[in-house]
């Protein structure tokens, strides 16, 4: 793992991600005495993380159900078909409003779609569109909900264990009055969260102390989970997988063990938890198939009476990466 890391980004590089990750409006002075370099050089090997595409922009993550949304996750199974159906299938999938975030996998599932709604009856009207559409190459299905989302940070970056980066989001719906002023900030922050006060100002017509009092009172209403970037560590070596965990005995009070375990793995990088045929998904950045069967059979041998038996399948293609809720919002209503 080390040496894959070395091969592609020196150690300096790799302290640059594991801050920038954390906060992605971090200020270059802040990165640079974490990186232990100057500003100068800091802001130079960031400029080359995002030419090289490892950096492939900076967003801000807002939380659906502070805006009365439900995050409902469809994984579908797809038939042969040609090249051609499956890009519109793919292409339809990504334009339209409801659709948060979708990836194309292999395995047992051939895509997995995040799909926004208040009420049951938005999903399946969604849904419905989709097997009015497609349903001819859609063989399968399976339906979740997400009731709580957490990001780690990439522990693997320094080879250390991962850390929490914010609380569990996507919870219970609870509805913040976002005023109109408050909007067109988040918006400016979904497509560029390292936008500097000032720009910020000239562009909404406020001065840079509203415009830092609203971003405080945001965060601290839970509307901001966190500025984030999006990395791209396939650029790295690193393969992207979905683990589906089927627990025994989910409710029993033994879920908080596996889930600390979990964190402290410095390869998974997200913990979902569902209400669905399985309770636990696992987001993994890891450098082979080989390394996460390892790290599997070690989560099985750790727990051998709550893990019952899991799913894994490759990322093959991320799609609507940026998780812009301000734009789906807007569309939506």
């Amino acid at each position: 793992m080390e040496d894959i890391n070395k091969k592609q980004l020196d150690r300096v590089d790799r302290k640059i991600l594991s801050a920038i990750e954390v906060d992605a409006r971090i200020p270059i002075s802040e990165l640079a005495r974490k990186s232990r370099i100057s500003r100068t050089v800091a802001k130079y090997r960031l400029k080359q993380l995002e030419k090289r595409g490892i950096i492939r922009g900076y967003y801000c993550l807002l939380d659906p159900s502070r805006f009365g949304l439900t995050v409902w996750k469809l994984w579908v199974s797809l038939r042969s078909t040609s090249s051609e159906e499956r890009k519109r299938f793919f292409s339809f999938v990504e334009k339209h409003p409801r659709i948060w975030w979708y990836a194309e996998c292999a395995g047992i599932y051939d895509a997995v779609i995040c799909v926004l709604a208040k009420t049951p009856h938005e999903f399946n009207e969604f849904f419905n569109l989709l097997q009015d559409k497609y349903g001819k190459i859609i063989t399968d299905s399976s339906i979740l909900i997400n009731v709580s989302f957490e990001f780690h940070n990439r522990g693997f970056l320094l080879n250390a264990p991962s850390k929490l980066i914010e609380s569990a989001f996507q919870q219970k719906p609870s509805v913040k009055t976002v005023s109109k002023d408050s909007l067109e900030i988040l918006r400016l922050l979904s497509t560029n969260s390292r936008i500097s006060y000032v720009e910020l100002g000239q562009k909404t017509n406020k001065n840079v102390k509203t415009i830092k009092k609203t971003i405080q009172e945001l965060k601290k209403s839970g509307v901001i989970v966190y500025f984030r970037p999006s990395i791209d560590t396939t650029k790295l070596g690193f393969e992207s997988y979905k683990v589906l965990l089927y627990l025994h005995n989910p409710r029993g009070g033994i879920i908080p063990s596996v889930v600390h375990w979990c964190r402290e793995q410095k390869n998974i990088t997200a913990i979902i938890f569902c209400v669905g045929p399985w309770q636990l998904e696992l987001e993994v950045e890891i450098d082979s198939f080989r390394n996460l069967c390892a790290m599997l059979t070690k989560l099985k041998d750790n727990f051998p009476d709550v893990v019952k038996n899991y799913e894994t399948l490759l990322v093959t293609k991320e799609g609507n990466f940026e998780l812009d809720l301000i734009d789906k919002i807007i569309r939506i209503h």
